[in-house]
């Protein structure tokens, strides 16, 4: 009878977990001789005696069987500092994800993990620094598989100075892949249908660690993550997406198993409760930095119309009153002397009226949520906090806003003390994903982007590159914080070569942006 038994629960297992996992067009982009660790591993969150590390399994078969995992501080692992085993389970994918302590603050590790009779590749990683004079961290976002190559995450993977790397969001993208000779892509994704289901989201994150240059930039370096609309689907908020359909089934069951996944891929591990990507991290008396979520667990509904009377109305909020209290609660008591935002869009007033009506406002930014941004902003004068320092993906291109109040008020803008410039926001552009150039051409993307720097209707606009895609690397020492946009020539095929890379500092306790080369 026992062998029944078994037999039934080896079934069982089995139709419930591996095989229901991945859609079975993974299959023929797996590298079987890379199994069980197909997907490589990946560390995150770095504080100054832990970070979190990542592998998931890639087996043919259901399996119970320990994994097990080690950290030192030498590149052959000779003497570990920390080891121990973890036994994994089909619920979560077969997702490895621990904490590793007792570890030095500013120390370069090495990690990996071993299955049988199988070892990962050997990771990378670095803890968060007690006291520091100097820090990089490389900023990323918006990573669609479809439009290109990954070459800006070979940049970041042999940038070996970096303490971490911030994803703003967009690291991948939901939507479906039906060829068009008229527009051919350069990468299709799987499954070929917009994604809905957990299996789906799987396959496709699953896809994405399979490419060489982000499996490569994980490995090599801590990853700080907050999701943006497409690990979801497109413009999302907290009761729905414009990408969601009624056929699709329920909004919140999909909203679900896309966290889910989501979780199940990135390097987070909360000390207590469920997973989430508001956070706040330290990296000594140089920085704090706050990741926030502007984008699913309570952004109101986008707004249609700049004119829409409810624009102001304080309900229709980003943030949300618990997010919004703890960040304005931390930057108050923060005594780092840069404060950092993760943040998902743009998060300066900004107006493109002198091109066309439709473009006065977006409204999927904070320009359609003032209410909120208001409330930061006069927290912050209040409380006179300056060496701010926004960080912004989502719309595909490069921009550096100087940071007041009233933005676009000429008449006190840099004039007098409560509205002097208290900050900076440097926008990332993207890995991949569609720029401006590649929607209308670059004749035509030039010219918009010369009509873009008028300063007249945006004063506080210092820089803007609506062409290139790469990623950005800030600076940061006692005296200043330098933004680094680093450009990559192409995406149409792989290449690791950088094509120019543009820079734009603020000194410590003065703001004001400048350019520097």
């Amino acid at each position: 009878m026992k062998p029944i038994i078994f037999a039934l629960f080896f079934i069982y297992n089995y139709i419930c977990g591996f095989a229901q996992i991945f859609d079975s067009t993974l299959t023929p982009l797996l590298d079987k001789s890379t199994a069980p660790f197909a997907f490589g591993v990946a560390s995150g969150d770095p504080h100054t005696n832990s970070v979190i590390l990542w592998t998931k399994l890639y087996t043919q078969e259901p399996t119970t069987e320990a994994v097990k995992w080690e950290i030192a501080t030498d590149t052959f692992l000779i003497q570990p500092v920390n080891s121990g085993e973890v036994f994994p389970e089909w619920q979560s994918a077969y997702t490895i994800k621990i904490k590793a302590t007792e570890l030095k603050p500013n120390t370069t590790y090495y990690y990996r993990f071993k299955y049988k009779n199988s070892y990962s590749a050997i990771g990378r990683t670095k803890t968060a620094p007690e006291n520091a004079d100097l820090l990089k961290l490389a900023v990323v976002s918006c990573s669609n598989y479809e439009a290109g190559h990954f070459n800006a995450y070979r940049l970041v993977a042999l940038q070996n100075d970096i303490a971490a790397v911030i994803h703003l969001g967009d690291y991948i993208y939901e939507s479906g892949s039906l060829p068009n000779p008229d527009k051919p892509k350069v990468r299709y994704h799987i499954p070929p249908h917009e994604i809905v289901s957990l299996r789906d989201y799987r396959t496709r994150y699953a896809q994405y660690r399979l490419d060489a240059d982000l499996q490569e930039a994980h490995r090599l370096h801590p990853f700080i993550t907050t999701w943006d609309d497409h690990e979801f689907a497109n413009n999302s908020y907290s009761g729905g997406a414009q990408n969601h359909q009624s056929n699709e089934g329920n909004w919140e069951a999909r909203k679900q198993v896309a966290k889910q996944a989501y979780f199940e891929w990135l390097p987070i591990l909360p000390d207590t409760g469920e997973p989430q990507v508001i956070r706040q991290l330290q990296f000594g008396n140089l920085a704090d930095l706050w990741m926030l979520d502007t984008r699913i667990e309570a952004r109101a509904k986008q707004l249609t119309s700049p004119y829409d009377a409810e624009l102001k109305n304080p309900t229709q909020t980003i943030l949300g009153k618990s997010q919004a209290d703890w960040l304005i609660d931390g930057l108050v008591k923060s005594t780092a002397k840069w404060k950092i935002l993760g943040n998902q869009v743009m998060f300066s007033d900004f107006s493109a009226k002198h091109i066309s009506k439709k473009y006065q406002r977006n409204l999927d930014a904070w320009d359609g949520y003032p209410a909120d941004r208001n409330r930061i902003m006069d927290s912050l004068y209040a409380h006179q906090i300056q060496n701010i320092v926004v960080l912004t993906g989502d719309i595909h291109s490069s921009w550096a806003f100087d940071l007041a109040r009233q933005q676009r008020n000429k008449k006190t803008y840099r004039k007098t003390p409560d509205n002097k410039i208290i900050g900076a926001e440097m926008v990332v552009t993207s890995i991949t994903s569609t720029n401006a150039d590649e929607r209308v051409g670059k004749p035509l993307a030039k010219f918009a982007q010369s009509i873009i720097k008028n300063r007249v209707a945006n004063p506080h606009l210092r820089y803007v590159n609506i062409i290139d895609h790469g990623y950005l690397l800030l600076e940061l020492t006692p005296q200043y914080a330098r933004g680094s946009w680093v450009y990559t020539p192409t995406v149409k095929s792989p290449s690791a070569e950088v094509d120019k890379t543009v820079k734009w500092q603020t000194h410590f306790d003065n703001n004001r942006l400048h350019r520097v080369k």
